[in-house]
């Protein structure tokens, strides 16, 4: 019989699964991600390459029609591996931001939130 360690999520913010592709880009290491779930409070992010959770990371993500600049730390990462591709998945959460930029990041969630449909056994 199987054994599984659950562990509850430890998340403040509902993070949403993003139903089309959100490219950001990588500024500390000039590279392109593409974020897979977003909350207010950071986002869980695909890369080639692995991050260090010791550095504060600035991503650059553009929410519809504005661009913004964002820091955020790697909380915890995992490989995933494809075939021949191996990526890294990184949950990420946002620090030392700006009250402008966090507003736009919260439009944006609520907006996706608002666009994704409900499950109607879900109140």
């Amino acid at each position: 019989m199987a054994q599984f360690d659950w562990m509850p999520d430890r998340r403040r913010a509902l993070r949403i699964d993003l139903l089309a592709d959100l490219q950001g880009h990588l500024i500390t290491l000039d590279e392109q991600v593409t974020v897979r779930q977003m909350s207010v409070d950071g986002l869980t992010i695909e890369t080639t390459a692995p991050l260090s959770p010791r550095v504060v990371h600035d991503f650059r993500l553009t929410l519809g029609d504005q661009t913004v600049v964002i820091k955020g730390r790697v909380m915890h990462s995992r490989v995933s591996v494809r075939q021949d591709q191996v990526t890294y998945l990184s949950g990420v959460q946002f620090v030392e931001s700006v009250p402008e930029v966090l507003d736009a990041v919260r439009v944006f969630v609520e907006s996706a939130t608002s666009d994704t449909p409900r499950d109607p056994r879900r109140r």
